[in-house]
């Protein structure tokens, strides 16, 4: 059959008779190691461990005793099904590049297969464990689980996935799939490299088409702080401390938990973070000036080291943080402290300032 296959011609499987089948062909203590090691009929699969105590073997012993038994079926085994699903998977990997991760596959081919919500996944795992075609790696520190067909090896699936690496290592941003596969196409075929993105555990879709790598934690967030750097970079402008805990409520679901207390200390301990008004929070690398209003005019005032006229005032205040002007002008008026000198004249005079701040901005 061709995975392209219409609706009509959806391979149709008895799963229960074909598993009778192929167990049948399988020793007692065979078939019970198989059943146990791939779930089959059980709500989870159980160790070599946990299957070895329960003989009073080795885990060695039960992992020689499951290899025996599925290089027997793979020699014995003639079923019409088993070719057939054998069959579909060599084709879905091919059409994927030659590898794919296991879930990938699975759903992929349980759209080929009648009535999909029948199927037992984990015996339709099993089938593929006894094919010569498709051979499985099994998920570790580097990689998911994933399957290739023969003509595709895992160290070329794994040097596909070591250049992604390096190439978006290299480029220290988010890049698109398109930018990924003219960069590499020439060393690797674009479906392989599109199949490495989902099988590398290094790699996060941030968006749809749009990866990164996991170690970035502007993307990947592990920590409080991570997720309000996200959350003001998306913003692009300054929040209330009131929304940047909604925004990490809505956005880090598993971060509901999060106190505002937890939330403030990293706002206040954190030097990527400023304090630009009342309860008002904005990032140290967008150039922003700490505190309030009144903090700018009077660090301004300071900075001038003598009086200054208004209009003065408000342009060495705009080129520290866009504010309105209204806002300004209401300040020097507001503290007594900005003492009005002239017309429209201003000085700072540090007797009056009773309640100045410690730190202000320079």
């Amino acid at each position: 059959m061709n995975v392209s296959s219409s609706a009509a011609t959806k391979v149709q499987v008895d799963f229960d008779i074909l598993m009778k089948r192929l167990l049948g062909l399988l020793s007692k203590k065979e078939k019970d190691v198989i059943e146990r090691r791939f779930a089959i009929g059980y709500t989870q699969k159980e160790t070599l461990d946990r299957i070895g105590k329960r003989y009073s073997v080795t885990r060695e012993r039960i992992r020689q005793i499951e290899s025996v038994a599925i290089q027997k079926l793979i020699r014995i085994s003639q079923d019409k099904s088993i070719r057939v699903l054998h069959e579909l998977a060599q084709q879905t990997l091919e059409a994927h590049g030659g590898a794919m991760f296991e879930d990938l596959l699975i759903s992929d081919m349980l759209t080929h297969i009648d009535e999909p919500s029948t199927v037992d996944i984990n015996s339709l795992k099993f089938t593929l464990k006894v094919s010569r075609s498709v051979q499985k790696q099994e998920k570790n520190q580097f990689h998911r689980t994933f399957w290739h067909i023969n003509g595709i090896t895992a160290p070329a699936v794994k040097l596909a996935m070591q250049d992604i690496k390096k190439f978006l290592s290299q480029q220290k941003t988010v890049q698109s799939f398109e930018a990924i596969s003219s960069a590499l196409g020439d060393n690797h075929p674009e479906e392989l490299l599109r199949s490495a993105m989902y099988i590398d555990w290094n790699f996060m879709e941030v968006s749809e088409n749009q990866w990164g790598l996991t170690s970035w934690r502007f993307i990947n967030p592990r920590s409080i702080k991570d997720c309000i750097q996200i959350v003001l970079k998306n913003n692009e402008k300054p929040m209330h401390f009131s929304d940047i805990m909604k925004a990490i409520t809505t956005d880090f679901p598993d971060r509901k938990r999060v106190t505002p207390q937890a939330s403030h200390n990293e706002l206040i301990r954190h030097n990527e973070f400023v304090l630009v008004g009342r309860g008002l929070y904005g990032l140290n690398e967008w150039g922003l000036a700490a505190g309030t209003v009144c903090d700018l005019i009077r660090s301004v005032l300071i900075e001038n080291n003598g009086p200054m006229k208004r209009q003065e005032i408000i342009q060495k205040v705009l080129e520290k943080r866009d504010v309105r002007l209204g806002t300004i002008s209401l300040s020097l008026q507001k503290y007594p402290f900005f003492k009005r000198v002239g017309r429209a004249v201003y000085e700072y005079t540090a007797a009056l300032d009773t309640n100045r701040r410690q730190k202000y901005s320079k």
